[in-house]
């Protein structure tokens, strides 16, 4: 089911329409069939956590297209992509990006409206990306079913560091051969619902009669553009301020929490040669969460993904990608008299290979692999783990 960001934007793409304003709009739709080993057996019990030393948890720590979805996940599931521009006014102009998939279910990525005026100062207000990961949903030639960065193919992650409704203030200045975009931003994820349970990475430890108060969001980012060979370097952060209580609060460990996460972000996309692109992207995220306003747990995440892009032919293109992501997390609890330097431990790194070709008339197919390992445990304790999925993508692009 839409939100209502999404219907507000679609009745401006409608009016736009009627009064003949110039529109750009993409539309893809398709199927994904997955062939995962060793596959989800079962979906967990309710009120399962996650990381609680199951092979279930063992199994959604690989981030495996199967992991970690909004809808229940099929090996073979439709897809849905909307992607559209109207331009209103010489200076104004609405966007609007929304999909419908298992990972994410009906979800509204982009509804805004940007004004510029004039080309040097801009606004935009809405559902507006962070503009701190390189995500390339929307990318009519990704070479990708699942890529390769973990906060891009994973529920929990992707929903930390994707949009939210806010306001962002940008520049744009020329330097020679460059272009440099500077992006300011302030989010509130849980104005008009739409988002409202989002915990940074501890929304798994939780008990359902939690309740998240407020969420808070800022962020910062500059981009770079070479405007002779396209080479772009992206630089970002962002803090999430977030808490709720346990509403009724049970008599052991029932306490209040307050989350605070900093994420820092750098990412460059070049050309080696004229068909060969590199990709780089690096993540660090400092979680720290508040029990009764006392500093209890201390994370320390770190993510890099790596990927080459080759354009084989006009046709085909094949990529080779690579990701890791850890978790280091430290718990002193003077309230229950526990301290652990070493409490959870996620080592994970994926391989990734992938075939894309065109058809002709809109229709393509990718061809994906992908091989995990993953090392986790709590309190000194190791277990490892490693699977494989292989998926073929059928998709039509109007």
């Amino acid at each position: 089911m839409l939100t209502s960001w999404a219907w507000l934007l679609l009745a401006g793409v409608s009016i736009a329409q009627a009064e003949g304003l110039k529109i750009n709009s993409t539309f893809e739709v398709g199927v994904d069939a997955w062939s995962i080993r060793p596959g989800q057996s079962a979906p967990p019990p309710p009120g399962t956590r996650l990381n609680n030393g199951s092979d279930y948890d063992d199994h959604v720590n690989l981030v495996l297209p199967d992991a970690d979805t909004k809808w229940n996940y099929r090996p073979v599931s439709p897809w849905v992509r909307l992607s559209s521009h109207v331009r209103l006014s010489p200076d104004i102009e609405g966007t609007l990006k929304l999909r419908a998939d298992q990972l994410m279910g009906a979800h509204v990525d982009v509804a805004n409206i940007d004004w510029a005026p004039s080309p040097y100062l801009g606004l935009r207000a809405g559902v507006v990306n962070f503009n701190t990961n390189w995500c390339r949903t929307y990318d009519v030639d990704s070479p990708w079913m699942a890529e390769p960065d973990v906060f891009c193919r994973a529920y929990i992650y992707t929903n930390i560091n994707n949009a939210a409704p806010g306001i962002q203030a940008y520049t744009n200045t020329t330097l020679g051969d460059y272009q440099m975009q500077t992006i300011l931003g302030i989010y509130r994820p849980m104005f008009a619902s739409y988002e409202t349970k989002e915990f940074g990475f501890n929304i798994g430890a939780l008990a359902p009669n939690f309740k998240i108060n407020f969420n808070r969001k800022i962020s910062a980012a500059v981009n770079f553009l070479h405007l002779q060979t396209g080479t772009q370097l992206r630089v970002g952060m962002m803090r999430s301020d977030q808490g709720g209580a346990y509403n009724p609060r049970p008599v052991d460990e029932g306490r209040a929490r307050r989350n605070l996460i900093d994420n820092y972000y750098v990412g460059v996309d070049t050309y080696l040669q004229q068909t060969l692109r590199l990709r780089y992207s690096a993540s660090k995220y400092a979680s720290r969460d508040f029990y009764d306003d006392v500093l209890v747990v201390q994370d320390k995440n770190k993510s890099e993904t790596l990927e080459l892009i080759y354009d084989w032919k006009s046709t085909d293109m094949v990529a080779l990608g690579w990701s890791r992501f850890n978790i280091a997390a430290a718990v002193d609890d003077a309230f229950l008299n526990f301290r652990a330097d070493d409490f959870f431990h996620l080592s994970q790194s994926s391989w990734m290979m992938s075939w894309r070709h065109q058809w002709g008339k809109g229709l393509f197919s990718t061809l994906q692999w992908t091989h995990a390992t993953q090392t986790n445990g709590y309190e000194g304790r190791r277990r490892p783990g490693s699977g494989d999925a292989v998926g073929l993508r059928l998709g039509y692009q109007y």
